[in-house]
């Protein structure tokens, strides 16, 4: 193989890429144009999610006039949130104020009954109204709800007052409170979120309600919690932005990996197949070897190139845009680095068989259909290592490298009658089908032990490594 036949060749095919528009669009114009643009659009869906407050329908929460609070004005009260200013993301709605949206159903436009006016009635109305989309959840108080958690504190402080005066109450009767209702639509994220925030209120709300009743009878509040637990977390910022941009960079550098290689592969197989290119380049002086090895460095190029550049783009948006979004952060100079290491192999083998699928194909056409299959084999690659509990090290990396070598190193011999027929070299594969054809059955049954011998064989060595890769494997 002669290094000046495969840099002409190189350097031959890496021009006639660089003419062709429609490679440098997907290589260079497309990455340049599409985080920017997404990044941006993140952004303002971001910013006008958190601008706009979410509706939600209260049925026969007005006016009840319990401490602490749980409403104030028609907001929730600001002390239930860690910020203050997140009770304005929630909007209460009330029943009595007869407002809703005017896109709802026909049969839904009649307000909704006030106070305590069959509210049975109007639960069911909030429910519906929550099914079409109109609120994104409701909320339904009984109406003795808020006399019942009255008579349950004024129950506590005449047996305290009891006690304070020397006399023995009598036993606690505690009054059956009855249960508030929400009601939320599953398929709706949106509204799957707000039930979530809204049972972390009240909850958080009748903590408070359960304090204020231990004082009340005197007893402290440590009575019913006596200790928290103190959670330390000890990632840093940078463990935090790397695990964020560790489900997105990888998927990124795999996926551009393989559509830098697949494009390029195509239109110097199958293009030059149709252009009729492909003849005099074979009947140059060059080698097949030279020839190879010159298009798979250029398809090597292109998607290194593809790869690095898509990973710059996301890198430059992730510090101008996704930066300036709460819980975001620069990705982490040493994940860049590791995954520059990582692009050399992995444009490397993507390379190779793009180049093997596109020889196969006879037009353009065709092999873009080989594309699809290839991604579909590619991506669990992908999903594996982001499957959470899944950690891929050595051990279990090494497990399917042990069963296709197990598998493999058998199918050699067995793979070497074809092999030696097409192209008539002696071997055992050609002295079986001598053999069968000749009906010599003694070298029939000793080469088909052989055979069996190293299936055997290896499987029983696989079985042996893969104890060895992985410790939990055990027999």
């Amino acid at each position: 193989m002669k290094l000046s036949n495969v840099k002409l060749i190189l350097a031959r095919e890496v021009r006639d890429q660089l003419r062709d528009r429609r490679t440098l669009f997907v290589i260079a114009v497309l990455p340049i144009l599409l985080y920017p643009l997404l990044g941006m659009s993140m952004l303002q869906m971001s910013q006008f999610v958190q601008s706009r407050p979410v509706r939600v329908l209260v049925v026969g929460g007005r006016g009840m006039e319990v401490s602490p609070p749980l409403i104030e004005g028609d907001r929730f009260a600001e002390w239930l949130f860690a910020n203050p200013k997140d009770a304005e993301k929630l909007q209460l709605v009330f029943d009595a104020d007869g407002d809703r949206p005017p896109d709802g159903p026909d049969n839904l436009k009649q307000p909704i009954a006030a106070g305590g006016q069959d509210q049975s009635a109007s639960w069911e109305k909030a429910r519906a109204l929550v099914q079409s989309g109109a609120y994104e959840a409701a909320i339904y108080f009984p109406p003795d709800f808020a006399d019942r958690l009255q008579e349950l504190h004024d129950s506590i402080a005449e047996r305290r007052a009891a006690l304070a005066a020397g006399k023995i109450p009598k036993s606690l009767d505690v009054p059956d409170v009855p249960q508030p209702d929400i009601t939320f639509n599953s398929s709706n994220q949106k509204s799957l979120f707000v039930n979530i925030r809204i049972n972390e209120l009240l909850n958080r709300w009748k903590d408070r309600l359960g304090e204020e009743n231990l004082k009340a009878s005197g007893f402290s509040t440590r009575t019913a919690k006596p200790f928290t637990v103190n959670v330390t977390d000890v990632a840093g910022p940078t463990k935090n932005d790397g695990a964020k941009w560790a489900g997105v960079l990888p998927v990124l550098l795999l996926l551009w990996a393989l559509t830098g290689a697949f494009y390029p592969a195509v239109d110097l197989c199958a293009g030059e197949k149709e252009r009729g290119t492909l003849e005099t380049l074979l009947s140059s002086p060059a080698g097949r070897n030279e020839i190879v090895v010159g298009k798979l460095l250029t398809i090597m190029i292109f998607s290194i190139f593809t790869a690095v550049l898509n990973l710059a783009s996301v890198g430059a948006t992730g510090w101008i845009v996704l930066s300036r979004m709460s819980g975001f952060g620069m990705p982490p100079l040493g994940a860049i680095f590791v995954l520059a290491v990582a692009l050399v192999p992995m444009a490397a083998l993507f390379s190779a068989l793009c180049l093997a699928l596109a020889a196969l194909a006879r037009s353009t056409r065709e092999g873009q259909y080989y594309l699809m299959p290839l991604l579909l084999v590619t991506m669990p690659l992908v999903i594996l290592p982001m499957t959470p509990g899944v950690e891929l090290n050595l051990g279990n990396s090494l497990i399917p490298v042990i069963t296709l070598l197990a598998l493999g190193v058998p199918g050699i011999f067995t793979g070497a009658i074809i092999t030696e027929q097409i192209f008539r070299v002696q071997g055992i594969g050609e002295l079986l089908i001598r053999s069968i054809t000749s009906s010599d059955t003694p070298v029939i049954m000793a080469i088909t032990f052989v055979y069996a011998a190293l299936v055997v064989l290896f499987n029983l060595v696989a079985d042996i490594l893969y104890g060895f890769a992985d410790p939990r494997i055990r027999y």
